[in-house]
C-alpha cells in the first residue's frame, strides 16, 4: 500500500492548482479541484498565484488556473504580480511549451467584460507556447445554478482529458462515483484547543462589541495562517497584518447619524448613515473609495448561537484557540476566545447559504441514515438541481439546515472549515473628504435595506443592510476603508454620472468634492447626473440637495450642459422612465459631452441596468454621430479602452 501511495505522490503526477480570488469564490473552486485531484491519485500543489514563484512555471507539467474578474475587468489582487510577469515583453512564444494547462473563470454575464481575466489568461498562456488540456471554463453568476452549472461538466471533462495525457500506473485504478461519494473526510484544516474560562487569562469586563471583534479577527488570522500552510509558505502574523493594513485602513468607531431618506410607503427603506472613529482619528479616503462593515447582527447570547453550540456537544462558556492543523507548533501565536463569540462574530450562521462542499462534509456527521444519504445526494452531480432548489434559491442558512437535519453533529473544526464566515460588506462612500469629513469628522454611506420573498414564500432580509438601517446612533461599529474601482477625474473633465437607486452614492461624493474644487472656476467641466427612482415623493434620494444644486447652476460647467435629470419609473400618471430612457431623451446633451471628452460613470444594480445603459449610450452615438451599428459599438468600446467609461455594479 505504501508503494501505491508513493506512486500517487510521484512528481510525474504533480498538478499545480493556482487561484486568483477577491471574495473567496475562486479559492473555493480551486479547493474543490484539489480535493478531486487527490481522490484521482494526482499530487496537487495548491496556492494563490501571488505565492507561486512564476519563474518556475516553465518547469511545470500540469497546471490548473482558477480566477475571477473584478471591477473594470481587473484581475484579483492576489493575481496581479503573477499576471504582470506573464505580460513581460521579453517572454518567448515557446517559454511554456512544456506546460499543459486548464483555466476556469468566475464572472457575471451582466457585466460587459464578462470573465475577461480568465479569457485573457487562457490566450496568454497559449501565446507563450503552453498546451490547453481542456476548453476554457466560464462560470456565470447569472445562471440559476451559479458557477456550479459550468463547473461540474468542466471538471468532468478536465479529468477525462488529464487521463489521456497522464494515465494511471497499473497499480492504481480510477475511483468509481460510489467510491468518490464514500471517500473518508481528509484531515481538517484547523486544530482547536478547548478549556474553560478559569484556564484563560482574559479581561472579561470588556464590552460585547470588543469581544465580538476580537473573535472575528482571531478567525481571520487562523484562516490566513491555514491558507499559507496550504500554499507551503511561511506565515507571519505581523507580515499578514502589515499587508492587510496596506490594502485597507481599519477603524473602530460609532454611528453618528442614521436617518431614513425614503417615505414610509416606499418599496425599500434607504438610509443615510454617518460613522466617526472612536478615537477621533482622521478618516482618510478619496471620492470613489468604499467602506467595509463587519455586520455583528447576532449577539453572542443569541438563542441560535446557543443551539448550534449544543449540537457541537460543547459549552457556550468554553474558551477555544483556533490554529492551522499543519503548523501546531505555532499555536501560541493564536489567541483564546470565547466559543459563543467566535460563532457570533466569525461565522455567518443566519444569512449566507453554504456551498456544495458543506453538504458533502456534513454527510459524514449525520447520525441518521436517511439524512446522511440526502446530504450525499445534495453533494453529487445528480443532486445539483435539487440542491439549488433547496439551498441557493431559498437562501437556506446554516441554522435552518441544522433544523432540517436533526441528527447532524459535526466537530467545531469542520464547522469552521465549511460554514460561510462573516465577511465585510462593502458600500460606496457617499461623502466628500473635504466637504464633509474634514468638517465633521464623519464618513457617509447610503444603504438600502434588502428584503425579498423566496419561491417558497419565505421572507428574507439582507444581514448587513437590515442591521445597519436599524441601529441606533452611538452604536459601536468596526469598519474599513479601501480603494474603490472608480475615482474622480480632474476638475476640467466633464462627467456623465448614471446612478439609479443607491447607485447615486459614489456620485454624491463626486459632486460634493467637485463643487469644492471648482468653486469660482470658469474652466470646470460640466456634470450631468442621471438618477433613477420610482417616484418624486417616495424614494428621490437626497432630493433637496440635488434640487438646490440644479437651481444654483452648480453642476453647469464651461459647456453649459450640466444638471440633474431624474427618471421616475412609477410616477402617477406618467410614462415609466428608466435611466437608459432619460439618456436617450437627453441624447444631444449626452453626445456633445462625449465629444468634448466627458467620462461616463455607471453605478448600481448589476442585473440588467449596466447593459441597458451601454446600449442607450451606443444608440446616442449612432444617431448623433451618424454611425452604423458596428461603428457606434466601436466608439463605445473605445471609450471603455481609453478609460472614459466605467461601471461599478453590485
Amino acid at each position: 500500500m505504501d508503494d501505491v501511495h508513493a506512486l500517487a505522490r510521484s512528481t510525474s503526477r504533480r498538478l499545480v492548482v493556482l487561484y486568483g480570488s477577491e471574495t473567496g469564490n475562486s479559492q473555493d473552486v480551486a479547493e474543490r479541484v484539489v480535493r478531486e485531484a487527490k481522490a484521482r491519485h494526482y499530487a496537487p500543489v495548491f496556492m494563490p498565484m501571488e505565492s507561486y514563484d512564476v519563474r518556475t512555471l516553465p518547469s511545470e507539467r500540469y497546471v490548473v488556473f482558477v480566477t475571477s474578474t473584478t471591477g473594470q475587468g481587473d484581475e484579483p489582487k492576489n493575481m496581479k504580480s503573477f499576471w504582470r510577469f506573464l505580460l513581460r515583453r521579453g517572454l518567448s512564444t515557446s517559454a511554456l511549451t512544456n506546460v499543459s494547462y486548464s483555466v476556469f473563470g468566475l464572472g457575471d454575464s451582466g457585466y460587459q467584460k464578462y470573465n475577461i481575466v480568465a479569457k485573457k489568461l487562457f490566450r496568454r498562456l497559449e501565446g507563450l507556447g503552453a498546451h490547453a488540456v481542456h476548453e476554457l471554463g466560464l462560470g456565470d453568476d447569472q445562471h440559476p445554478l451559479g458557477y456550479e452549472a459550468a463547473l461540474n461538466p468542466w471538471l468532468s471533462g478536465l479529468w477525462k482529458a488529464m487521463r489521456q495525457i497522464c494515465p494511471l500506473p497499473v497499480q492504481l485504478n480510477d475511483p468509481s462515483d460510489e467510491e468518490l461519494a464514500n471517500a473518508p473526510l481528509p484531515a481538517a484544516r484547523f486544530q482547536i484547543d478547548v478549556t474553560d474560562s478559569a484556564g484563560v487569562e482574559a479581561e472579561t469586563s470588556r464590552e460585547h462589541f470588543e469581544r465580538l471583534l476580537e473573535a472575528h479577527r482571531a478567525l481571520r488570522i487562523a484562516v490566513a495562517a491555514a491558507d499559507a500552510c496550504d500554499a507551503s509558505v511561511m506565515f507571519s502574523k505581523s507580515e499578514y497584518e502589515a499587508r492587510d493594513c496596506r490594502e485597507k485602513t481599519y477603524y473602530d468607531g460609532s454611528v453618528r447619524e442614521n436617518r431614513c431618506l425614503t417615505s414610509k410607503d416606499a418599496v425599500k427603506d434607504v438610509h443615510h448613515l454617518e460613522f466617526e472613529s472612536a478615537d477621533g482619528s482622521t478618516l482618510a479616503y478619496e471620492p470613489g473609495d468604499v467602506l467595509g462593515v463587519v455586520p455583528f447582527a447576532i449577539g453572542a447570547d443569541d438563542e441560535r448561537v446557543a443551539q448550534l453550540i449544543e449540537r457541537l456537544g460543547m459549552s457556550s462558556d468554553a474558551w477555544v484557540r483556533v490554529y492551522p492543523a499543519c503548523a501546531p507548533t505555532t499555536k501560541s501565536d493564536f489567541p483564546w476566545v470565547e466559543l459563543k463569540y467566535l460563532i457570533a462574530g466569525g461565522v455567518d450562521i443566519d444569512s449566507a447559504s453554504p456551498r456544495r462542499y458543506f453538504f458533502e462534509a456534513m454527510s459524514h456527521f449525520a447520525e441518521e441514515k436517511h439524512e446522511k444519504e440526502r446530504l450525499q445526494y445534495f453533494a453529487s452531480a445528480e443532486g445539483a438541481v435539487d440542491l439549488y432548489k433547496y439551498n441557493q434559491r431559498e437562501r437556506r442558512t446554516v441554522c435552518e439546515i441544522f433544523d432540517d437535519f436533526s441528527s447532524l453533529k459535526p466537530t467545531l473544526e469542520w464547522l469552521l472549515q465549511v460554514c460561510p464566515h462573516l465577511h465585510e460588506r462593502y458600500y460606496s462612500i457617499s461623502s466628500s473628504p473635504a466637504a464633509d469629513t474634514a468638517q465633521t469628522g464623519a464618513i457617509h454611506i447610503t444603504v438600502a435595506s434588502v428584503k425579498w420573498t423566496t419561491p417558497m414564500k419565505r421572507e428574507r432580509t439582507g444581514l448587513c443592510s437590515s442591521w445597519l438601517t436599524s441601529i441606533d446612533t452611538g452604536t459601536k461599529i468596526a469598519f474599513s476603508i479601501c480603494k474603490g474601482s472608480i475615482s474622480l477625474p480632474p476638475p476640467e473633465v466633464p462627467l456623465i454620472l448614471v446612478g439609479p437607486g443607491t447607485g447615486i452614492a459614489p456620485f454624491r461624493s463626486f459632486v460634493r468634492s467637485r463643487m469644492l474644487e471648482t468653486a469660482g472656476s470658469s474652466t470646470a467641466g460640466d456634470i450631468l447626473v442621471i438618477f433613477g427612482c420610482r417616484d418624486d415623493q417616495r424614494d428621490y434620494l437626497y432630493k433637496e440637495e440635488w434640487e438646490k444644486l440644479e437651481d444654483s447652476g452648480s453642476l453647469v460647467g464651461s459647456n453649459g450642459l450640466g444638471g440633474i435629470v431624474v427618471a421616475f419609473s412609477r410616477a402617477p400618471g406618467q410614462t415609466k422612465k428608466y435611466v437608459q430612457d432619460r439618456i436617450k431623451d437627453e441624447a444631444k446633451r449626452v453626445w456633445t459631452l462625449l465629444e468634448s471628452g466627458a467620462k461616463v460613470f455607471v453605478a448600481g444594480s448589476a442585473e440588467k441596468m449596466p447593459t441597458a445603459v451601454r446600449m442607450a449610450i451606443q444608440d446616442v452615438v449612432k444617431t448623433h454621430g451618424s454611425l452604423d451599428d458596428e461603428e457606434s459599438a466601436r466608439y463605445v468600446n473605445k471609450l471603455d479602452m481609453s478609460g472614459r467609461y466605467f461601471v461599478d455594479a453590485w
